[in-house]
């Protein structure tokens, strides 16, 4: 069972997927499991690959919430087109996410607020900041 890892890692920085889709393709296992297209990769490169190796050494790719995934098939072109316009709006959601994050944090670094999230336990935020806005809206 692979650990829990984000989608938005980019596939080569993945060994758990790659790890399984290398079961797959030595038959010790025969299927590959996510919750959703989007968990299993979100950009399409890398999710295409993944179920394109699955297929390729006889796996199946299971979804949680759409069930079985299943491979192209010439007389039903719209199969791979729904799946990969899925795909397609994983990576753009993404794309989105990461850019107002950017600039959230741009923004506020500019305002000089600290614009980095809480410091790892056992550390203090940097100095010379204002402190952290509490969930109560006080400072």
């Amino acid at each position: 069972m692979e650990k829990a890892q984000s989608g938005t890692i980019a596939g080569d920085e993945r060994p758990e997927l790659a790890g399984a889709l290398l079961w797959v393709e030595e038959k010790k296992v025969h299927d590959i499991v996510a919750p959703n297209l989007d968990r299993l990769a979100r950009e399409l490169l890398v999710q295409e690959a993944a179920l394109a190796q699955c297929w390729k050494h006889g796996g199946r790719a299971f979804m949680t919430d759409l069930g079985e995934i299943l491979p192209d098939d010439p007389e039903d072109p719209m199969r791979a087109a729904m799946r990969q316009m899925m795909g397609v709006f994983a990576q753009l959601d993404r794309g989105m996410t990461v850019a107002k994050l950017r600039r959230g944090r741009r923004i506020k670094g500019e305002k000089g607020q600290y614009a980095y999230g809480a410091p790892p336990y056992g550390r203090t935020r940097p100095t010379g900041r204002r402190p952290y806005a509490h969930a109560s809206g006080s400072s």
